[in-house]
């Protein structure tokens, strides 16, 4: 309960930015969805035509500062190794880290 009238002010416009924000992740969710389905139907076209659509979600919404630009280039490189798995499919799309393999092998001595 805001005490002072800067303090309800500043509740109307953190309601009223928080609303913006939702709208701005939503998108976000939207554009990756579309991108996945297409990934799903083994279409590499229409796969790279909403991976464009969703970098550029991301990239606009990133500007803005509702999600960190870092949290948006993880995103972004994501999607790009999904779609390149799609593109060719004998490679793996996820390589595991070696040093862990090492790791647990050197314990084992």
């Amino acid at each position: 309960m805001p005490n002072s009238k800067s303090a309800e002010k500043r509740v109307r416009q953190n309601k009223k930015q928080n609303a913006v924000n939702n709208h701005r992740k939503r998108l976000i969710k939207e554009g990756t969805r579309q991108f996945m389905a297409a990934v799903q139907e083994g279409d590499a076209v229409k796969a790279e035509l909403q991976l464009r659509s969703a970098t550029a979600i991301l990239d606009r919404v990133a500007g803005k500062r509702t999600i960190h630009p870092n949290t948006a280039a993880r995103r972004k490189s994501l999607l790009a190794r999904k779609l390149n798995a799609l593109r060719s499919p004998t490679t793996t799309a996820v390589a595991t880290k070696p040093g862990k393999l090492m790791a647990k092998a050197s314990k084992t001595d």
